[in-house]
């Protein structure tokens, strides 16, 4: 039975229109990539940004998204982009299209690097990488990279812009810290295999991995002599939310690995509330939209794994989330760690940054 949506109308008059906002979602065919979109259409921004894999679903979620602007009098031009994130070469030329689309519109205000894949098996990318870092987070540091001249571009027209990462409530479900083993290239099969556990580990990593790099680029952006009250990296996790994460994300896993996959997720939904996948989606919205947004904050649900939007960190420190929960991501060492691996891997993070 489907769950029922209970904040998501009501969230939409907390938040004002957004005319001169160009945005970009990455996983937008379903779940709360789906349904951010949603929420952006009825807020009006001026561009959406559509960043996904080619396949059906796409031009299925399009042609939902065209009805909603009728049907809602939204005026949102629909602009969608083929990005494979299991690529490093269609994540660059993703990059290269959303840059000159925003163009047109003066930068790019929003970027909300949404797409969530996993547990899956112990495989890895075309660049010998844990196929869940590469997905989930290397490819999204790419991503904001090299589009970075357009968010440039916007801070030159006077606008404000948000750089948001999604996280997991799995960041947490460990007394892992973040690993340098998982950023660095391996064999297949040495991370742990694919028992369900191991999977699920790295898939934490490499959400922890969004987290520490969201709160190091906070700094990292004041270091390099931006305004943080114009330009913010931010943070956002859905809570326990119905999405068809699982199903999309083990399709190539064996028979044996999805159906325990299905178990774990079963146990879960029997011993944590849960919510829909539109609620799911206001953090993310939240963060990209609302008023009130500072460099550095983290946004969650109330209830942790349901409610509406509040801040666990605010400005990078604890706000209204449990220390248990953020001592990971609030770790300088974790935070240096990811921010040092990331450039290792794919070069410095402002090397096409004006400062």
């Amino acid at each position: 039975m489907a769950i029922q949506t209970k904040y998501f109308d009501n969230w939409l008059s907390k938040i004002p229109n957004s005319p001169d906002t160009v945005m970009a979602i990455t996983g937008t065919t379903s779940g709360t990539g789906y349904w951010a979109s949603v929420f952006a259409i009825r807020k009006n921004v001026k561009a959406l940004l559509l960043l996904n894999r080619e396949s059906p679903r796409v031009e299925e979620a399009v042609t939902k998204l065209q009805t909603e602007i009728k049907n809602s009098g939204s005026s949102t031009q629909l602009h969608t982009i083929a990005c494979d994130l299991k690529s490093v070469e269609s994540v660059k030329k993703a990059a290269e299209q959303v840059n000159l689309i925003a163009k047109n519109y003066g930068g790019l205000n929003v970027l909300a690097n949404n797409a969530g894949f996993g547990p899956v098996n112990d495989t890895r990318s075309a660049l010998g990488y844990d196929i869940q870092m590469q997905v989930n987070f290397y490819s999204h540091y790419l991503l904001a990279k090299h589009v970075f001249p357009s968010f440039d571009l916007a801070l030159e027209n006077g606008k404000e812009v948000r750089i948001c990462q999604q996280t997991s409530g799995v960041r947490y479900m460990s007394k892992l810290p973040q690993e340098e083993t998982f950023f660095l290239t391996s064999k297949a099969g040495t991370l742990g295999g694919d028992s369900p556990n191991a999977g699920l580990e790295r898939y934490r990593q490499s959400k922890l991995a969004c987290i520490t790099f969201a709160l190091k680029l906070g700094q990292m952006l004041e270091q390099r002599g931006y305004d943080t009250n114009k330009i913010k990296s931010l943070c956002s996790e859905p809570g326990f939310a119905e999405t068809n994460l699982v199903t999309n994300s083990t399709a190539d896993n064996s028979l044996f690995i999805k159906l325990l996959a299905k178990v774990v997720i079963r146990v879960m939904q029997l011993k944590m509330k849960r919510q829909s996948a539109a609620d799911g989606s206001l953090t993310i919205a939240h963060a990209s939209l609302a008023e009130n947004i500072l460099n550095g904050d983290f946004i969650q649900p109330n209830e942790f794994d349901v409610g509406t939007p509040a801040k666990s960190l605010s400005e990078g420190k604890l706000d209204h989330g449990k220390p248990e929960h953020e001592k990971f991501c609030l770790d300088p060492h974790n935070q240096e760690l990811c921010w040092k691996m990331s450039e290792q891997a794919f070069g410095d993070f402002f090397e096409f940054a004006k400062k």
